[in-house]
């Protein structure tokens, strides 16, 4: 137990679910949050005590929790079914790599079997090694060196306090699996007597005659959408950029489902927004045409894409950052954007920010066409996760493996259950997962 634990029985939440939801809702959250979180359950003044006082309470809650789960499994191992006992072993050897890191956290919130297997550090030490590889950023010293103690089978104290989970979600990387989104605005002035309906100008010239008009903000969005290393192609690494007012999820499901390799980029690029522009209607082919594919580049924790149009060759530069604990690498800001003309002369674009001397924000606070972007996880790219394009690569070997005579022989052997019942329960999950693998693959091989 810990002294938060002992907190929230003293206050009356006594069962453990709860408890659990509001240690991890407590890990999600932002210290100046605690006390929204623990109001709807509980008067929180005694734990805010001990949040406040007792250094790292939260992450031994959390193992006291894990600790009890782990007790309660060995508790009613006698009762487990063998099926399910054969499938939980079964687990940690690919299926969970083969579902990605999404899928991955939904098989924690299961059942308490699941959660231990998918907390186990191995998995996710694999996965934050994949992931240096795939985007060839150096692993820090202490964590390399623990590595390759695994691999040689060593056992290693400072590996057994590594949190491997942390860390994978610490590693700044680009993320895939999403889309990131810069909500930008501006403030345009309309006179009276502009709209078409007499009823509207009308209540327009009674509220502001004496103003001959008024000011409302007009919002369009960036989008940008960076696609996973190409390391078997033409190793080039290809995003896609789009700039437009129309409704977010017509957007998002543009980007998601790509573009052709002969895509031609629109003629002009940069199109920002004016006082006297109108909203586009939401067509999917108008946005389609209006994509600006290109490549980019990850270094030192900055983006930089590339793309050409009719104007030029675009260069758009962004230092990638994490939102927050818990949150991982959410945020584009842009450090620079120009173009560079059939001259060879380059434009800079005005970003409309104040410098870090004058204390930064914006230069304009009645405009702003270059925020900064958050990250849109999408369900229909989460396969696309820090293992790329091999979820669906993997499941094909999973099946090979598991649904082939001599495997499923000898892995029904290892665990003392009739080869015919584990085939089946093999096969049918598999083979639903490999389904829906391949159908997510093909929505982005036009990409």
């Amino acid at each position: 137990m810990s002294e938060l634990l002992d907190a929230l029985e003293d206050s009356g939440v006594l069962d453990g679910e709860t408890q659990a939801f509001l240690i991890e809702a407590l890990l999600n959250s932002e210290a100046d949050d605690y006390a929204d979180v623990l109001a709807p359950f509980l008067e929180p003044a005694q734990a805010l005590q001990v949040l406040q006082t007792v250094p790292n309470v939260l992450e031994r809650s959390q193992k006291a929790l894990d600790k009890r789960a782990e007790d309660a499994l060995k508790a009613s191992r006698q009762e487990t079914d063998p099926l399910a006992e054969a499938f939980l072993k079964v687990l940690p050897h690919g299926v969970l790599k083969a579902i990605g890191m999404h899928t991955f956290g939904r098989c924690a919130r299961a059942c308490r079997a699941m959660r231990l297997v998918c907390i186990d550090s191995k998995q996710w030490r694999s996965t934050l090694e994949s992931t240096c590889s795939l985007w060839s950023i150096p692993m820090p010293k202490h964590l390399r060196l623990a590595v390759e103690h695994g691999h040689k089978g060593l056992k290693d104290k400072a590996d057994e306090k590594i949190n491997w989970r942390h860390e994978c979600l610490a590693l700044l990387r680009p993320r895939c699996d999403g889309i990131y989104v810069g909500e930008c605005k501006f403030k345009r002035w309309l006179r009276l007597g502009h709209h078409q309906d007499l009823r509207k100008n009308a209540e327009q010239l009674a509220m502001k005659a004496g103003r001959g008009g008024g000011a409302e903000w007009v919002d369009y969005r960036r989008y940008v959408r960076l696609l996973p290393p190409n390391h078997e192609g033409d190793g080039l690494n290809y995003a896609l950029v789009l700039q437009d007012p129309c409704p977010l999820a017509v957007a998002e499901d543009v980007l998601c489902k790509g573009v052709d390799a002969d895509h031609k980029n629109p003629e002009k690029a940069e199109n920002v927004l004016t006082a006297n522009s109108v909203p586009c209607p939401a067509d999917p082919d108008r946005l389609k045409k209006r994509i600006c594919r290109g490549t980019y580049t990850y270094e030192n924790g900055q983006v930089k894409i590339q793309y050409s149009a009719t104007e030029g060759i675009f260069n758009l530069t962004f230092a990638l950052s994490h939102g927050g604990r818990r949150i991982c690498s959410d945020k584009l800001r842009w450090d620079d954007y120009n173009m560079q003309d059939a001259s060879s002369e380059v434009i800079n674009f005005n970003l409309g920010k104040l410098e870090d001397w004058k204390g930064g924000g914006l230069a304009d606070e009645n405009k702003d066409h270059f925020p900064e972007m958050h990250f849109r996880p999408t369900r229909l790219l989460e396969h696309l996760d820090d293992e790329g394009r091999d979820a669906a690569n993997n499941a094909e070997q999973l099946l090979m493996v598991f649904l082939g005579a001599q495997s499923v022989n000898e892995c029904s052997s290892i665990f003392q259950i009739d080869s015919q019942a584990f085939a089946e329960m093999l096969g049918e999950s598999l083979s639903s997962l490999h389904c829906l693998l391949r159908s997510k693959q093909q929505c982005s091989t036009s990409c």
